[in-house]
C-alpha cells in the first residue's frame, strides 16, 4: 500500500471511532479493535520497508514459538512505532496522520506529537519493556 491509501483507510477507521459511544464496553472494544487496525496498517508499511529497531520485529521472528509473547506484545509494537516515528519521515507522516485523525484535539503540532514519541521511546519508566 502507498502512504496516501494507508491514511485513506485510517480515515475511514477515525471515522467509525468517532461514532462510537463510549458508554457500552462492546463499543470500547470496537475502538480499541480500530485503533490496533489503524496502528497494524502503519506496522505493516513499516515492516514491508524493512523499518528495524534492534533486530526487532523482523529478526525477533525467529525466536521459539514460547518466548513469541513475550516478545511481540502490543506495548513492544508501540514503542518500535515511537522509535520510528522520530527517526523516519514517512513513519511520522503515517503516525502523525492517526494520531490527528483519532485524537485530532490532543497534541498541538506534528512536531509536537514527534517530540512526546521521542520522549516516551526514550523513557526509562513510560515502557516496561524494551527492544
Amino acid at each position: 500500500m502507498t502512504i496516501q491509501e494507508i491514511k485513506n483507510s485510517i480515515s475511514e477507521l477515525a471515522k467509525k471511532h468517532a461514532a462510537i459511544n463510549e458508554e457500552n464496553i462492546g463499543d470500547i472494544r470496537n475502538a480499541e479493535l480500530l485503533e490496533s487496525q489503524a496502528q497494524d496498517l502503519i506496522i505493516t508499511f513499516c515492516e514491508a520497508k524493512g523499518y528495524l529497531i534492534n533486530g526487532f520485529p523482523t529478526e525477533k521472528r525467529q525466536i521459539d514459538e514460547e518466548e513469541l509473547d513475550d516478545d511481540f506484545s502490543q506495548e513492544h509494537f508501540l514503542l518500535y512505532l515511537d522509535f520510528l516515528t522520530y527517526q523516519k519521515g514517512d513513519v511520522a507522516e503515517l503516525t502523525w496522520h492517526y494520531a490527528a485523525s483519532f485524537w485530532h484535539e490532543t497534541f498541538e503540532s506534528k512536531e509536537d506529537f514527534i517530540a512526546q514519541a521521542k520522549e516516551r521511546a526514550n523513557s526509562d519508566s513510560f515502557y516496561d519493556i524494551t527492544l
